[in-house]
């Protein structure tokens, strides 16, 4: 296991991962990388409680070893320990198993976890001392510094995990429709968009400014063709009545003719 992938399961072991950005709050802070009051040492991760139910005001501060050359290292250096220790109800160090930290090497009145065989807690191999911590103005700083650079880093995470997911998703559709093997679709998108080209108006799902929702745009366009096919009706029974009139004109003009004929002959007998 990785340093970032053990980071990752003990902010999982000490705060859910959906609990992170709720509205609500986590009821505690999970801070990373975060540099001890009036000291240039910095823990892995510093756990602060904020709720009863999460013991508020409880400090867990947590060295992360993942390879025995590492914990060895840590050992060696007892000052970076120091450094932290009077701000911090418990010390651990954690570790993937107990083959990176055996329980034997542990110092007098730190921790020791590892990760559980199942779910997101982990589990304590060795218990640590527990003693109140030392609340200064200089420690009071450093972890609102850092709460508010973690709460940041944490959005501007999820906004380009919400940007990217929608520019795969858009990037899908985009394949699909270049793609799809149905002729039938691309000819009803293309009709589509000559009908909102001759309409003038986009067709939407609300009717706003230039867009029209489908329910507006299939009353309107019903209204349209029953009016134009009443007009064709119309027109169609005026042009019949039209040529009616003009087979009746035909007809009188040579019921006319006859009678100018008939009225000549009459005209001669006499």
């Amino acid at each position: 296991m990785s340093t970032p992938q053990l980071l990752e399961a003990l902010h999982a072991h000490f705060i859910k991962p959906e609990d992170r950005l709720a509205q609500a709050g986590a009821g505690a802070v999970f801070l990373t990388e975060v540099t001890a009051p009036n000291s240039t040492r910095r823990a892995d991760a510093v756990h602060l409680g904020l709720w009863q139910s999460r013991g508020a005001g409880e400090i867990d501060v947590c060295e992360l070893k993942t390879s025995r050359s590492d914990w060895r290292r840590e050992l060696d250096s007892p000052a970076k320990a120091e450094a932290w220790w009077p701000y911090s109800t418990r010390f651990w160090v954690v570790a993937p198993s107990i083959a990176v930290v055996p329980p034997e090497e542990v110092p007098d009145g730190w921790g020791l976890m590892v990760p559980g065989t199942r779910g997101r807690r982990f589990k304590t191999v060795v218990k640590p001392a527990v003693r109140e911590p030392e609340l200064t103005m200089a420690l009071l700083l450093t972890l609102i510094k850092n709460t508010e650079t973690t709460r940041t880093n944490a959005l501007r995470r999820q906004a380009d995990e919400l940007n990217a997911a929608h520019y795969r998703k858009e990037q899908e559709l985009r394949r699909e429709l270049a793609t799809t093997a149905d002729p039938k679709t691309k000819q009803r998108l293309e009709d589509l968009a000559e009908l909102e080209k001759n309409l003038g108006f986009k067709i939407g799902s609300v009717s706003w400014r230039g867009q029209i929702d489908p329910a507006l745009t299939g009353r309107a366009m019903a209204r349209f063709v029953r009016d134009e096919a009443a007009r064709e009706n119309a027109l169609e029974g005026m042009d019949f009545q039209a040529r009616s009139l003009e087979r009746m004109a035909e007809r009188l003009t040579e019921a006319a003719a006859d009678l100018r004929a008939i009225r000549g002959e009459n005209r001669k007998a006499a």
